[in-house]
């Protein structure tokens, strides 16, 4: 089942329990696969990545979690044969039966009893454009998905300048921050609608700087930050 892109703010800073990594967010090896039977290994158009919840817990984690977490693997004594069954990782509950063969991720997996046309699709342009419209002053959290770590070394003159102010700001020097740097990558036009930033780092709340301001450091670590202007 598609969400619509004015639904998905519903999962904003809702966490798989399985990774530990907010559901709004998605890694190459999340995407799904359809299931052909040509050989071929296809991925699904338009890229999308399902959720799956566990129908006795109610938690939910990525499709590919359960996969990768959630399929365990049986064999009966050291020459039996391996077979396949799907268990909660929270609540233990048995989700299907045992299976001889589990479909590799590649070759289109379904979660036993649940196709995917009954699963929750997130589709990535529509996470996308929804982030980029709606993350900046409302949720937050799905906002850690638009810094990119870059080295300390790449910086350009202005933009060390102001790591520099920043870390005098709060009683440091250049030699006290970290070699990763992390710059927010969206329009400077949306700055003005950010309520908080926590350390891309540590997770330590971050102090919003005056606007003219580009950088801000973390005290607690000393990871630099920079943001548009």
């Amino acid at each position: 089942m598609r969400v619509q892109p004015e639904r998905i703010g519903a999962f904003d800073g809702k966490l798989c329990f399985i990774c530990g990594s907010y559901l709004l967010n998605n890694k190459p090896s999340d995407l799904a696969y359809a299931p052909v039977h040509t050989g071929r290994q296809v991925k699904a158009q338009p890229e999308r990545y399902y959720l799956f919840q566990c129908p006795n817990c109610n938690k939910i984690a990525h499709k590919r979690c359960w996969y990768d977490v959630g399929e365990k693997k049986h064999k009966d004594g050291w020459f039996g044969p391996t077979r396949w069954q799907l268990e909660c990782p929270s609540c233990g509950e048995t989700l299907s039966p045992m299976r001889d063969e589990r479909t590799k991720w590649k070759d289109g997996y379904q979660i036993p009893g649940h196709s995917d046309d009954k699963l929750i699709e997130l589709r990535v342009t529509d996470v996308f454009a929804w982030k980029a419209g709606s993350v900046f002053g409302k949720i937050g959290k799905a906002l850690d998905s638009f810094f990119r770590a870059v080295g300390l070394g790449s910086l350009t003159e202005n933009e060390t300048s102001a790591v520099a102010r920043a870390a005098n700001r709060i009683g440091k020097t250049t030699k006290d921050i970290a070699s990763k740097v992390f710059r927010l990558e969206i329009p400077a036009e949306k700055r003005s609608e950010i309520k908080s930033l926590s350390c891309q780092n540590c997770g330590a709340p971050l102090p919003l700087p005056e606007a003219w301001e580009e950088a801000v450091v973390c005290e607690h670590c000393g990871t630099a930050h920079l943001l548009p202007v």
